[in-house]
This record gives structure tokens, sequence and C-alpha cells, in this order.
């Protein structure tokens, strides 16, 4: 799977399991029906990243391997889990190769693995099918199950505009009504991919406004009101246009933690009170930008905050 994106993709597929089933299962011709999670250790140190038995009108198993980087010889490795696969559960395998990026496209990713022998003919070929994440529209992916939502926000038709694009995205979690724990992990997943793509500083205040709108303007008022609180207390020494620009940077930091704090929830578990702390004492937005990025390896808050 991508890394270092590979968690955060984990949580998001598996926060909605049957939407990337029965959607990727349509994309490539498999009639949806009832679905089983398997097991991806197939052998020593050989591991897919998603499998799943469809029990539908013809029986079949879904692999789902997802990939952000360029690397030759995944087809390979394909046919390898799929041979595994078809031993051990007696059932064609469908291998599906998601590709997230533009650059993660590798010339030898053609659908077709050729085994070649020592006479020059192929003695095995292998077909398995590629999707290409950001040449299907952005409404192919809103529309495709909650799941797969934020996978609209890779598409080129996005790149063109991401705000409006994000926008569409906010009004479909409102438009069905998406709240608690799975608007958090749709929300945080979409930031997080949004970074295979796009500058980490247009993603964060892009969605510092999008959460101004999610949240009734709260994030909004709580700047306005630092901003004022700022050119109050240091009017006289910043004036008053530096006392707003003060307040609307310790917004900017302010969001950028509250993202990273939850980032890292997700990831990581509740934080004690002292990981809390430390998180809270930190107000400089670049060393918040750069935990927002090692969320993304670290194990643990303690490893997270190490160099905090």
């Amino acid at each position: 799977m991508a890394k270092p994106f590979d968690a955060m993709l984990n949580q998001l597929i598996d926060a909605r399991p049957e939407d990337w089933v029965n959607g990727f299962a349509r994309l490539i011709g498999i009639e949806p029906g009832p679905f089983t999670a398997l097991d991806t250790d197939l052998a020593t140190s050989v591991q897919a990243d998603k499998l799943y038995r469809i029990d539908g009108p013809t029986p079949v198993v879904l692999h789902l391997e997802l990939e952000a980087n360029p690397r030759l010889g995944i087809p390979r490795e394909l046919m390898r889990y799929n041979t595994l696969v078809d031993h051990q559960q007696d059932l064609p395998v469908e291998s599906v190769l998601v590709l997230l990026r533009p650059k993660a496209l590798a010339s030898d990713q053609t659908g077709r693995y050729d085994r070649i022998g020592a006479t020059g003919r192929p003695i095995a070929t292998f077909h398995y099918h590629v999707v290409k994440v950001w040449e299907r529209s952005v409404d192919d992916w809103l529309n495709a199950g909650l799941g797969l939502a934020p996978l609209a926000m890779l598409t080129d038709e996005a790149s063109t505009d991401l705000e409006q694009s994000l926008g569409r995205f906010r009004d479909r979690l409102k438009s069905d009504g998406v709240t608690g724990r799975l608007s958090d992990t749709l929300f945080v997943a979409s930031s997080v991919l949004c970074g295979l793509r796009y500058n980490y500083r247009q993603i964060v205040e892009m969605y510092r406004r999008l959460n101004m709108l999610m949240e009734e303007s709260s994030v909004y008022q709580w700047i306005v009101q630092q901003g004022k609180s700022a050119g109050l207390k240091e009017g006289k020494s910043l004036g008053l246009q530096e006392g707003k620009n003060l307040g609307l940077q310790e917004g900017r930091a302010e969001e950028a933690r509250r993202l990273v704090h939850r980032q890292a929830t997700r990831k990581f578990g509740e934080p004690s009170p002292d990981s809390l702390a430390k998180l809270a004492a930190i107000s400089n937005l670049e060393r918040l930008e750069a935990l927002a990025d090692k969320v993304l390896v670290a194990t643990n808050w303690d490893e997270f905050l190490a160099d905090a």
C-alpha cells in the first residue's frame, strides 16, 4: 500500500469497507453481494493490501492494492498474490491496482503481465485491473459511496479548482447527515490524502476555511476574537493591523494544532495529559506542520512528540 499514507488509507477503508468493495467491484464489472474480509497474510513476508470474498451470483475474491509511488515489478507481485489467494480460497481472484496519483504510474502497469520462458514465449499470462484515481471525475468518487468520497480530492478535475471540490466534498457529507467518528475519519482522510498532490500550506488554509463552514463559523469567530484581543493588548506597540495579523497567525496555528491533534488521536488513541500539554504548548506553525507529516510515520504519542 502507499506509504506513508497506508495507515490513513486503512482507517478510511475499514470505516466503510462496503463502499470500497461495492464501488470497485462495479468499476471492474463484478456484481456486488454480501462480502467477507479475508486474512491478508498469504505466506512468510507476503501480504496483500485488502482482500474480500464477495458472495454474489458468482463468488469471487476482490483484491485491492493501493499505490502512491512509482515502482517497477508490481504486476509480478500481483500475480503472486493472486495465485496464493486462488489456492487458499479456491475461487477466482480479481486484482485491482489502485493508483492514487499520476506519479504512481510505472511503465509496466498495463493491466497484463507475461512471464516469459527460456524459449522466449510466455509461459503464464496474468490480467489485472488498473484504476487511475485521478482520471475519474469528482462526482464519480463522491457518488461511489462515502468511504470513497475522499478520493475525489485526488482527481485532475479537483486539482483545477481544489477549493470548489472541497466544498462539494463538504456538501456530500452534510447531505448525508454524516457526523461523529465517521465524519472525523472522512474529513481527516481527505486532508491527509490531499498531501499526495498539493502544498501543505495550501491544504491547511483551505481546510481552515472549510472548518469555518462546517462548524458554524466557530473557528472564524475564534480568529476574530484573537485578532481583537491582540490588537487591544498590543495595539500601541504593533498597530491595529499588526494586531489583527497576529491574531490571524495564532488562529492558523490553533487550527493546525487541532488538525494534528485529531490525526494523532485517530492513529495513536487518546493522548495522556502530559502529551496533550506538550502539544498544546506548541504555537509555531512550521513545527505543527512538521508534526502533521510525522504523524504518518510515528507509532505512538511518545515517538510523535519526541522532538517537538
